[in-house]
Formats: structure tokens, sequence, C-alpha cells
């Protein structure tokens, strides 16, 4: 849903200014919906304006090749069951696509308000005006709440990644005596030079490269791999057991956590050369996602059941499709730490003055923007290998859990119910009573499943976890038909094309 056009919210931005001024409390007389140089002090204007370069086509790009995690989809159905599975699916696609389109059209209507920090506390000083309270104390509350939710949402999501990442490593190179924290170190190091793509703009040839190239490839040898077993028709079969409280939220978390990205979005909007194209990228993105989210899901959880690993490629056997499925995932999750940490690294970069557009002047305390970057970036990154090595531990339903707890913090948060905040409070023209209904359940229902979440998935992660820094060497890796649990386990499979063992 579009808010008003921009003049029109002028017009009632001096009224509103007109009740500021008149409020001795709000601390300041600057308008809540008028762009002012007090609202852009993230980042000089002349930066922001060279940031502006983005084609829709790249956006688009990102937005897949960071939300589509289709494979991950059985996994929240195991934990879920099918019936509340499918509403949370269902639900997940209606919400997030309306709140979407929600944030580009807040982003659209007041230009100068660049990232979420300054969206979330525009609208705090909005409501401040309302009710006659210090507004440049709420700008700042609502700034500064909302820098360190996406600061810990998307740092822990690049945790999670790089954990990813050396698990594919030691689940590939199995033979390998290298242990799990040697692996880390090795995938820091491969992802240290992708992660000095500058902006979301550069990063477009990245996402179709590396993101959405192996995603096709992948999705591909999930249905043949489903289609060669077909574990329905094996002994003993999958299981449907019934779900705890505390599985069903965990899985609900899960799909907060598939359907994130959301937190992103500003940010990749204040690159759009036309941000108004907007509407056309969340389409896109959305005709592919969703039915990727429904084919897999639904045939990946009614093929292995409670079975369904986050780690899908352990409920496959071990032939060479898999190890070339598995090849592809180290290349796609160099994509995913980059996305992940790229907005809170340009957040950083651009509260420190240094230009993400520029490589080698204006100099940064007489450094090149180049080194400057490589220096921040660095240092970022090996503070995360360092929570990523105090994390390590057992495989698949521990990142699960992790993932789980993200989509708790922040996912549900900036995709769930953040969006209508913002509309009730920075779009300029009334709502319908429909929408008023309708973001006020989902703001209930967000807050409500953000605190449950987090309770689940915080006890699960906890459950899993052998402690700080006491990690297994090596991980165990299954196959299918090996596991005692697995729908094949007493048939056994077909051996298929290029059996490995």
């Amino acid at each position: 849903m579009a808010c008003a056009a921009i003049a029109h919210g002028i017009e009632l931005t001096e009224s509103h200014r007109s009740q500021e001024e008149r409020s001795p409390q709000n601390g300041s007389a600057t308008s809540t919906l008028l762009s002012t140089p007090e609202l852009d002090v993230a980042a000089p204007p002349l930066q922001l304006a060279r940031l502006r370069r983005a084609p829709a086509w790249g956006v688009t790009c990102n937005n897949i090749a960071f939300m589509a995690v289709p494979r991950s989809i059985p996994a929240c159905f195991a934990a879920t069951g099918w019936t509340i599975g499918l509403v949370c699916l269902v639900f997940s696609a209606v919400v997030t696509f309306d709140t979407g389109n929600i944030l580009g059209a807040v982003c659209t209507d007041h230009p100068s308000l660049t990232s979420f920090p300054l969206l979330v506390g525009e609208a705090c000083a909005a409501r401040a005006a309302r009710l006659g309270r210090d507004v440049k104390r709420w700008r700042a509350v609502g700034r500064t709440t909302t820098s360190v939710l996406q600061f810990l949402t998307y740092f822990l999501t690049g945790v999670a990644e790089l954990i990813y990442f050396e698990q594919f490593f030691g689940q590939l190179f199995d033979t390998s005596p290298l242990c799990q924290w040697q692996w880390l170190l090795i995938v820091a190091a491969i992802c240290l030079p992708a992660m000095q793509v500058p902006t979301f703009h550069d990063m477009r040839w990245a996402a179709l490269w590396l993101g959405i190239a192996p995603l096709v490839v992948n999705v591909a040898v999930f249905f043949y791999e489903v289609l060669l077993v077909r574990p329905w028709a094996c002994t003993p079969g999958p299981t449907f057991g019934e779900k705890d409280p505390q599985s069903v939220f965990l899985g609900v978390s899960a799909f907060a956590y598939a359907f994130g990205g959301h937190g992103l979005y500003p940010e990749e909007i204040r690159e759009m050369a036309d941000p108004s194209q907007w509407g056309y990228v969340m389409q896109l993105t959305y005709g592919v996602v969703i039915p990727l989210y429904f084919s897999v899901g639904l045939l990946g959880y009614a093929a292995y059941g409670d079975f369904a690993k986050s780690n899908i490629n352990l409920n496959f056997p071990h032939n060479l499709m898999n190890v070339v499925s598995l090849g592809l995932q180290l290349v796609q999750e160099v994509f995913f730490v980059l996305d992940s940490n790229l907005v809170l690294l340009l957040a950083i970069e651009l509260r420190l003055g240094v230009d993400p557009s520029q490589s080698w002047s204006p100099r940064w305390h007489g450094v090149p923007p180049v080194v400057a970057r490589l220096l921040l970036r660095t240092g970022f990154l090996a503070v995360q290998v360092l929570v990523a090595q105090m994390l390590l531990s057992g495989e698949g339903d521990t990142l699960l859990s992790l993932q789980a707890l993200i989509g708790a913090i922040g996912m549900n948060a900036f995709t769930y119910f953040i969006p209508y905040m913002l509309q009730a409070e920075l779009c300029t023209t009334p709502l319908p009573l429909w929408r008023k209904c309708w973001g006020g359940t989902n703001i209930l229902l967000g807050v409500l499943l953000m605190l449950t979440g987090l309770w689940s998935s915080t006890a699960d992660l906890v459950q899993a976890s052998p402690g700080l820094f006491a990690g297994e060497c090596k991980l165990p890796y299954t196959y299918s038909p090996r596991s005692d649990s697995d729908p094949c386990n007493i048939s056994g499979v077909p051996d298929g094309l290029w059996k490995l063992n």
C-alpha cells in the first residue's frame, strides 16, 4: 500500500509542526515528517547521492539470492507439523510481501530516511509529537534501539553462515584431518576478499553468480534426489509425530528466518537509481521465492517427515550429485556472509565518514577508502570468527536453533510488525479501518511470536550446545539410509547415478 504524495505530506507537516512548537516537552521544533539536515546524520548528503546507482534487476538479484533458502523449509515443517507449517507458510508469504511494499512506500515518501534506524527513529518522533513528549529523545531512542537490533540480527546471521560454511567444508572433505576451528579460519580467509565489495549495487554480480546460479542447481539436485529415492515408498517410511510447544515455536521462528531480508530493504532502496521501481522488485522477488518455498517445502516434508534436516544434504544418499550440491553451497556461503554483513559494514563506514562508493579519494584520516574498508572489515570479520568459534558445536539442528534465535530477535521484528508501525506513524493519509485492524493484529502477533520464539530458541540452543569453546573437532555426517531414523533405513535406497559409497 502506497503512502500519499510527498507534496501532500508536507502540507500535513505544517500543521503537525505547529503542534510540536506549542509543546513545551518536545525538545525540537523540527517536523517529524519533513526532511531536514538533522535527519541525515548517518552520512554526508554527497555520499548518499553517489550511492544511488543500483538498477532494479540488481536489487532483485540481491533480494532473491539472500532470501531464497527453500531447502530449509522442510526442516521448518518438521518442527511445526503440517497444519501449523502450512499456516505459517501462507501467512508469511502474504504478510511479508505486504510489509516489503510498505517499506518501499515509506522510503519513497521520506527519501531522507535512508536506513531502518532512521525510519524507526522518525516514527518514534512522530508518536512523541502526538503525545506531547520529548521528540528528540524519542527519536534517539528509536534509532539506537533499532541500530542495536539490526546489528544483533545480521551479526548473528553472519556468524551462523560462517558456521554453515566451515561445516560444509568438513562434510565435503570428510577424510581431512582438519578440525572445525581450522576450517573456520580457512573460510574466514576465503570470505575476506569477497567482503571488500563496497555496496549493494556492486554486489549484484556476486548475487547472480554466487547466489542465484548455485541456487538453481541445488534446487534441481533436491528434486533429483527426492525423486530418485522416493522415501515415502521406503520402509519404514517417513513419520509425522505430534509436536510439543517448544518445537512449534522453534519452527515458527525458523520460518521468520526464512522470510528475513526486510531489515536490508531501506538500505537497498537507498542505493536504487529509481526507488519507484521497488514494487516491481518485490513482485519479481516473491514471484521466484514463494513457488520454491511451497514446492520444496511440501515435497521435502512429505518425503522425509520429521527426519527432515536443516542440512538437507544429509537426507540424500552419498552420491556425486550430492557432492556437487555441497560444493555449490560453499560458493553460496561466500555470498551469504557478504550480504548479511554488508548492511552493518555500510552503517559503520558511513557513520565514520568512509565513502563506500569511492576507492582512492576522499581519504579517511589520510588513508584511501579502499584501505580503510579493508582494515574495518578485517576487524569486523575477526570478531565474527571469534564468536563463531565460541558457538561451534553440533551440526544441523543446532544451527536451526541459532537461526530460530536470529529470527526471533530481529527477522520477526523487521519483517512482520515494525513495517506496520512505520506505516501507522509515517504514512501521510488516513488508513482505512481494515488496514488498521490488519496492521494492529500483525503487530500483536509479531510481538507475541518474538517473545515465545526467543524463549524456545534460546532453550533449544542451550540444550544443544556443549558450552563455549567446547565444539567437537570433527562432526560425524551420516547420509541416507544409514541413520536409524531414516525413512529408508530398512529398505535401503536405489543406487542411482554416480553412487560414491
